[in-house]
Order: structure tokens, then sequence, then C-alpha cells
């Protein structure tokens, strides 16, 4: 793809190719796992099906995104190329910028229910029981009071409608208190230990279920910044 800068100078020309509202964070939706168009698209609320399909052909001639065929042949996934991959370290180093200057704890009009699940989707552990297990959160705030994470060894999904499973834990708090912790404001043991979230199922499920969770790879670095204030 020709790319023409206003200026000769390797920040002008990568902000040329990648800094408007969505190219980085469509290649961020593919880093965490996100590699069919509609899973890509759930994960970026604002952002059109019209002007998805734009950004992704502007990715693909980039060479920062290519095109692979499924299993079926009749359709495809977006995965990242070699210089997609090496997008992980200009993203990662945005997120810890903005984490030390710019990233308090979420203000009530942040608080996005649906879209978090789906961030929890994609950081469910390995740990989980066999078989499938069913997660039903209740939000006492945001938009969104109600969703369901259903998980198995190798499929975790999320509804914001009853999936018709049995539920094995039903979990309790706010949302706010869920970004918190999912961002590493907080802890979520000590969320637990406070009565801010409750947990009700068996007694073996409810021990286990913080260990089920990746947090967001930023956490560590917002509980460092938390921690320093």
């Amino acid at each position: 793809m020709s790319v023409v800068p206003a200026e000769y100078c390797p920040v002008s020309i990568g902000a040329s190719m990648l800094a408007d509202r969505w190219s980085l964070l469509i290649v961020r939706e593919v880093m965490v796992g996100a590699h069919q168009f509609n899973a890509i698209l759930r994960g970026l609320p604002g952002l059109s099906r019209s002007l998805l399909t734009t950004r992704l052909r502007h990715l693909e001639e980039l060479g920062v995104l290519k095109r692979v065929p499924t299993g079926s042949g009749r359709t495809h996934e977006y995965r990242l190329t070699p210089a997609g991959e090496d997008l992980h370290e200009v993203i990662h180093a945005l997120g810890r910028w903005t984490v030390r200057w710019w990233f308090p704890a979420p203000r009530p009009e942040q608080v996005d229910n649906a879209l978090l699940l789906w961030r929890m989707r994609a950081g469910i552990t390995s740990q989980l029981p066999e078989g499938r297990t069913t997660m039903l959160f209740d939000f006492t705030d945001g938009d969104v009071k109600r969703g369901w994470i259903v998980a198995t060894n190798t499929e975790v999904s999320v509804c914001l409608h009853d999936p018709g499973f049995v539920v094995d834990l039903h979990v309790t708090g706010s949302g706010r208190t869920w970004h918190e912790i999912w961002y590493g404001h907080r802890q979520l043991k000590q969320a637990i230990a406070d009565g801010d979230i409750i947990i009700e199922g068996p007694a073996k499920l409810a021990r286990a279920f913080p260990k089920w969770f990746a947090l967001s790879p930023f956490s560590a670095d917002v509980a460092a910044a938390t921690a320093s204030h």
C-alpha cells in the first residue's frame, strides 16, 4: 500500500498508517483471540460493520493482518502477520503509558458490563473443572444487569439471555467493582472478603472461582500505580 505522509519521519509514517481511531484496537482484539469478523466487532462497541470491513482491508493491505481459511474452507479468520505481531510492543507501551498518567478508577458512564463479560471470557484459564460450568452474573449498576459465562475446556461463550443451563455459580456485585477488579484497581479476593462480590454455589467451586480468570494484561501495572498513590 502506498502511504504518503506529511513528513519523512518514522513517527509520521507510522501515524499515517495506524493512528486512526480503530486500527490499533482491531489489532488488539485479534491479539487477544478474536479472529472472526463478528468477534472483533463485538469487542469494539461503536464501530460499524462497514467501517470494520474498511479497516480490516486497510490492515491487510499494510501487511499487518492476513486472512486464513478455516477448516471448512468456506469462511476465514484474521491472523496477525509478523508485522502485526510486532505491534504487541507498541500496544502494550501505549497501555502502560496511559496507566501511568491517565487511568483512574472507572466513572459510572464507563461501566459497560456486556463488554466486560466479553473481556473476562477471553481471560478464562485452564483451571476450570471438567465439563460445562455456567456462571450467572447479576450487576447492581450499569445498563446490562445480567449476563452468563458458559465455559467448557474447549470453548467459552457469553450470553445476555438465559442459555437454559443449570447455573453452577451465581455472582452478584456492581459493574464498577468488576471493572476495578479486572483492570487491577482492586483484588478479587479482597472484594469477596469485603462482601462487595457475593458468590453463591458449591463451596468447592466458589473457592476455585478467583483462579479461573486471567485479568487485563495491564492489571499488574494498574495495581502498582494504585499502590503508589
